[in-house]
């Protein structure tokens, strides 16, 4: 009665591509984010999905509704699986954070999972938040697949969840735009399947992480 959730994470914005920190802000997909979510639409039209959930965010609910456009079903939309807010960071290039907020900003690179980002949350608070969300998708759906788009930081904790580290145990992992990431739920069990696929995006490429660092164009 295990539950297989397809992890998606949206597709590219301007942000991601200029270390512009998005956080719960409405920032669209950009064209090749567009194109991103329709190849990754295109790809999953033959698998067995049973439900779309997908974080209420501007940049997820579009990748999500390229998916919904081919399959016909409804987007569920669900707030727990929004990105990490980062509060007062929200906006900012990196760069600038840095420079303004250095205490701040600090928390962001150095991941420290146990301090609050003024007017947001902390890394733990968002781990918490995400793999209870995902949780409780999986029990909605026993023996089914399900399709979850959200972003980045929840990826990676959900990544986490799925190989049973902790969520101070800094990981550096893909987390490519468009992605498809595969795991297991059976109840408090979660098992890692696949992680990374970007074949589908072949000609469109992908940004490789969650840090809008420049690499596979």
């Amino acid at each position: 009665m295990s539950t297989g959730i397809i992890l998606i994470r949206h597709g590219e914005t301007d942000w991601n591509d200029l270390g512009r920190i998005q956080g719960h802000l409405p920032v669209p997909l950009n064209a090749r984010g567009m194109a991103q979510a329709e190849a990754l639409a295109s790809r999953l039209q033959n698998d067995s999905v049973a439900a779309i959930y997908s974080s209420d965010l501007l940049r997820t609910r579009q990748t999500a509704e390229a998916i919904a456009r081919i399959s016909g079903q409804e987007i569920r939309l669900d707030k727990r699986l929004r990105e990490w807010d980062l509060g007062m960071l929200s906006g900012m290039f990196r760069t600038d954070a840095e420079r303004d907020h250095p205490h701040i900003a600090r928390i962001y690179r150095d991941y420290l999972v146990d301090e609050m980002i003024p007017g947001g949350e902390s890394i733990r608070q968002r781990y918490e938040r995400i793999t209870a969300a995902v949780s409780d998708i999986a029990r909605r759906h026993p023996a089914q697949s399900v399709a979850v788009v959200s972003h980045g930081g929840p990826l990676g904790d959900c990544y986490h969840r799925a190989v049973g580290k902790k969520v101070e145990e800094r990981i550096k992992i893909d987390l490519f735009n468009a992605s498809i990431n595969c795991i297991r739920i059976d109840n408090d069990r979660w098992e890692l399947e696949s992680w990374g696929q970007i074949e589908h995006l072949t000609g469109i490429g992908s940004l490789a992480n969650w840090e809008g660092q420049r690499n596979n164009r």
